[in-house]
């Protein structure tokens, strides 16, 4: 758990106030204590309220639903762990692949159908069929990006103070969807050598060439895509999707976590502890 959120809900729903920590210690397998304790740090003092998490807690994979599965199964099988009520993840069998913390999100879209794009350090495309999810896939865009640009030939020096320029990011998204003819990372290394690219804008050029590629493996010109993002991440998302010639509907991700941590504990009965 590398980072932590949490908020204090109403009974009605309402946020009355969040925490976020993105440097949370915690351990293999001890998820839920290390949620209680920073809850607790948090509130200054003892939990009186139900708790529920998900994510990544180190649960082990006997917590997981199968897909296909009913989103609505996910409450009632919250599995207790002192204290803590867990949101179990969902794995699918062929691929093998796995949601933590996403299925809580998809919660909160309501009963939605069709593809979604979940951008992250792992971007998720699900298939969502009125409140089923039918199967998904991860792409590593993000942390690939993360070891091109601290790693080998494009790694980025300190010197050069990197700026996104949304032009250049359209560029180098369009060469990647070109199936038939796209470009490697290394032509943003070539590009930059050779003068057609300035240092500045080589992250932007690398990333739009990287969620190019993820968003052409996924989705055709027309398709009909739910973007489920904040930040930076849906912006990027956003125009690689419109480069495409996609058709978008975009969410908040944290709105739709809130939502979806609150429904569960709603239909799990935990609001009348």
């Amino acid at each position: 758990m590398d980072r932590v959120r949490a908020w204090a809900f109403d009974e009605e729903g309402e946020i009355l106030s969040r925490v976020v920590d993105d440097a949370a210690p915690g351990q293999p397998g001890k998820g839920a204590d290390t949620a209680k304790a920073f809850v607790a740090t948090w509130l200054g003092g003892p939990i009186g309220a139900p708790m529920i998490l998900c994510g990544d807690t180190g649960s082990g994979t006997g917590r997981l639903l199968q897909v296909p599965t009913l989103l609505d199964a996910l409450s009632d099988a919250l599995v207790r762990s002192d204290e803590v009520y867990l949101v179990p993840g969902l794995k699918q069998l062929s691929p093998a692949d796995l949601l933590c913390g996403q299925e809580t999100l998809l919660v909160g879209l309501g009963q939605m159908s069709g593809a979604v794009c979940i951008p992250g350090f792992h971007t998720k495309h699900v298939s969502l069929e009125q409140g089923r999810v039918l199967g998904f896939s991860t792409e590593m865009t993000g942390e690939i990006i993360s070891l091109l640009e601290s790693e080998g030939s494009l790694k980025l020096g300190e010197a050069v103070h990197q700026t996104f320029e949304p032009r250049v990011f359209r560029d180098w998204v369009e060469r990647s969807l070109d199936t038939e003819d796209a470009a490697s990372p290394f032509a943003v290394s070539a590009a930059r050598s050779i003068g057609v690219l300035r240092a500045e804008h080589q992250a932007a050029a690398l990333s739009g060439l990287m969620i190019g590629a993820d968003i052409a493996a996924h989705y055709d010109p027309g398709d009909d895509v739910i973007l489920v993002a904040d930040g930076p991440m849906a912006e990027a998302y956003g125009m690689a999707l419109d480069a495409l010639g996609a058709s978008v509907e975009e969410y908040s991700a944290e709105e739709a976590m809130q939502d979806g941590l609150f429904e569960i504990a709603e239909a799990a009965g935990l609001l009348e502890q």
